[in-house]
């Protein structure tokens, strides 16, 4: 799938709404509004490199959001590399820090020079460390990420949804009925405050799309969290993820490099997931053989066994915990109109036979688009429905290209055109 750089113009809401969630938060603990207003002012964003904006304008954007939500953010268009790097781009910038988190016992310099040696065509090694530094690998950080084992105090949300984390892990392997062997990934959400699983699920990959499908699946039956906190893997640190968090409201956090423990509640139920129900499977009679028997079988596992059962730090079950709180939960205005939030969107060029390319596979097209970049708009996983959008103007679905059909009438108007 062709990757495209992200618009200046949402790149500019995003920041605008990273600003927004960090007055709403101060907000939130009793503060004045003018006095988060200006305490927003008084840093820089995104980090310390980054830029300062007055209180008028950040007001500016309060109201904005709140009468247009985050649609209203996108303010009037500026430079095309607004908001981005240069010189690294998003792809090269993943590959930089998985280099460095699989090797954070050697110097920067030291890796550099080998990169450099194998001819990867990196910028200049003060760029990079800049990039690094804005993405907390600085040497000061990383020094104190390493300590993964060392004190931290200990939080929890104070309410259910106030705070969800995700995380994916090694599933179990599979042998179909065809004696096919299938990998699996789980992907699993939990809510910090009750410890409930918003949802998880078993997927052929640990990507963007399982990602964003099992949000999409927690939002739908448990409500809208105000953060969703991820590591710095892939599938999270990208800006389609961003975009859909944005939409709905959500504010996507990413934990420091090398702070594992961070993220150690859903580790922990993964580990109890691993030790438990996978375990089952093994048994007599928990044998499955496809990805929809395992995913059938954790939803009973999840609502018979692990809901119900006390919380060893909670003193409560999660479902008594999730349930039995006060505190209003946000859902989704139109359930019904989700599936376009999560839709990835991928730029294309229209051939002149109608006809464009996705995911290696052909479709059709208005002709009247021919010769012109269109965005598509579509579901990763299941590729139907594909809108077709031109200037930010709807022009119907895309379809799939019936080769046969088309022959056949290439060949009826051959024929009618030899008659006359």
């Amino acid at each position: 799938m062709k990757k495209t750089a992200p618009k200046p113009k949402e790149s500019r809401a995003l920041l605008r709404f990273e600003v927004i969630c960090h007055i709403k938060t101060l907000h939130q603990e009793g503060r004045p509004l003018a006095e988060c207003v200006r305490a927003a002012a008084s840093r820089p964003w995104p980090g310390e490199n980054g830029q300062y904006f007055a209180a008028r304008t950040l007001e500016t954007w309060w109201y904005d959001y709140a009468s247009k939500g985050y649609a209203g953010l996108a303010g009037k268009p500026a430079r095309s590399d607004a908001g981005q790097s240069r010189y690294i781009d998003e792809e090269t910038g993943l590959w930089i820090l998985d280099a460095i988190s699989k090797s954070p016992g050697v110097p920067f310099s030291v890796l550099y020079r080998l990169w450099d040696e194998h001819g990867r065509g990196l910028p200049s090694e003060s760029t990079v460390r800049r990039f690094l530094k804005s993405k907390g690998y600085d040497t000061r950080s990383l020094k104190a990420g390493r300590l993964e084992t060392g004190p931290t105090k200990a939080f929890e949300a104070p309410a259910p949804n106030d705070l969800w984390m995700v995380d994916f892990a090694n599933g179990p392997t599979l042998r179909a009925a065809d004696h096919k062997v299938v990998t699996t990934q789980l992907c699993v959400i939990v809510d910090d405050h009750s410890r409930l699983i918003a949802y998880g699920a078993y997927y052929a990959n640990g990507d963007t799309a399982a990602f964003l499908d099992c949000l999409k699946q927690a939002v739908l039956r448990r409500g809208l969290p105000l953060k969703l906190y991820t590591d710095q893997g892939k599938p999270f640190v990208n800006h389609h993820a961003r975009v859909v968090c944005a939409n709905l409201g959500i504010r996507l956090l990413h934990a420091k490099p090398y702070h594992a423990w961070s993220k150690g509640k859903v580790e922990r139920l993964i580990g109890t997931i691993q030790r438990d129900f996978e375990l089952t499977l093994r048994l007599d009679g928990g044998h499955v053989h496809s990805l929809t028997e395992l995913n059938t079988a954790l939803s009973r596992w999840i609502a018979g066994a692990y809901h119900l059962r006390k919380h060893s730090s909670t003193g409560q079950t999660p479902h008594e915990r999730f349930s039995s709180s006060h505190h209003p939960i946000r859902h989704i205005e139109e359930p019904d109109k989700i599936d376009a939030l999560f839709y990835t969107r991928t730029e294309r060029v229209v051939r002149k036979d109608g006809t464009v390319t996705l995911g290696k596979k052909l479709f059709e097209v208005p002709l009247a688009l021919r010769a012109l970049s269109i965005e598509l708009r579509y579901d990763p996983i299941l590729f139907d429905p594909v809108e077709v959008w031109h200037k930010d103007a709807f022009h119907g679905l895309a379809r799939r290209c019936d080769l046969h059909l088309n022959s056949t009438l290439h060949h009826h108007h051959r024929g009618t055109n030899y008659a006359r």
